[in-house]
């Protein structure tokens, strides 16, 4: 009997606990990261729960037009809360309350999704503007070595050749002697802080690092592990290990990364990375 009062009273403190329970607003804004414009008319939903925009009895669907949203009478705890639109890339975030503090204020990002994977400047109001990798196709495949880049890189003799059009035999004796090279294009220049985006290929769980070494010139042979250099190849480019920073790096949206930092002087390579392994490099300089 005294036990099944113990009990009794235990889920009485219980339901007390519940009603007392306390509530608040969470409300905010979806934007577009690239022009930092609103998305219109978003679905914005917090998973596991009642709260969503799609909900018939949703009471601010007016608001939606300028990307805002708000949900009443949200119990304090821990969600995740997503927003979504037809064509765009899906924004979530976690986010917690507490009794201290059961409002909040959120902004959430999603982007197109014909956005193509790379680098891209921050504050466009015109949309999405892309820093090309105009060295990729220079790269190397480094292990311990981090990255390089060939120098020099031999051009395709037939490039340029009309097809089914006959060989000029009236070139002159030896022309074909030296072989054309093209080169390594110049380093972008930069300032010394760097604020971009990165979209990523693939969805990956794993975090993003953003790491800039200094870049110095080499020899191949010093760096075997660097796969894609030519046989004939005595120099690269490569990372200077004992000269390198880590940038800060922010999720904005899914495959959507903040890269912000400061850069070291001269010339230096950017690595992204996951898991260890390079998705891609970049040749800048801060003079």
């Amino acid at each position: 009997m005294k036990k099944q009062l113990t009990l009794c009273a235990a889920a009485l403190i219980a339901m007390a606990m519940t009603g007392c329970e306390k509530k608040g607003t969470i409300e905010g804004v979806v934007l577009d990261p690239f022009t930092g414009k609103a998305i219109e008319m978003p679905t914005v939903w917090m998973d596991s729960t009642i709260y969503g925009t799609q909900n018939p009895k949703y009471p601010y669907k007016g608001e939606l037009q300028q990307g805002k949203f708000k949900f009443e009478e949200v119990p304090v705890g821990e969600y995740l809360i997503k927003a979504r639109r037809s064509k765009f890339i899906l924004g979530q975030q976690k986010i917690a309350t507490t009794n201290e503090n059961p409002n909040l204020s959120v902004t959430l990002y999603e982007y197109s999704d014909q956005v193509k994977p790379g680098l891209y400047k921050t504050g466009t109001t015109e949309g999405p503007e892309k820093i090309e990798n105009q060295w990729v196709v220079y790269s190397t495949s480094c292990n311990e070595s981090v990255a390089g880049y060939r120098l020099t890189m031999p051009l395709n003799n037939d490039a340029g050749k009309v097809p089914g059009k006959k060989a000029d035999k009236k070139k002159k004796k030896g022309a074909d002697k030296a072989p054309k090279v093209s080169n390594l294009p110049a380093p972008l220049a930069m300032g010394s802080d760097i604020d971009v985006f990165y979209v990523n290929a693939s969805s990956v769980t794993s975090p993003l690092v953003a790491t800039v070494f200094a870049a110095a010139e080499g020899k191949v042979a010093d760096h075997s592990d660097c796969k894609g250099f030519g046989a004939d190849e005595k120099t690269g480019l490569f990372v200077d290990k004992s000269k390198s920073a880590n940038l800060t790096v922010e999720y904005k949206a899914e495959n959507l990364f903040e890269i912000k930092g400061s850069l070291l002087s001269g010339k230096q390579i950017l690595q992204l990375s996951q898991d260890g392994k390079t998705l891609q490099t970049y040749y800048f300089e801060v003079k």
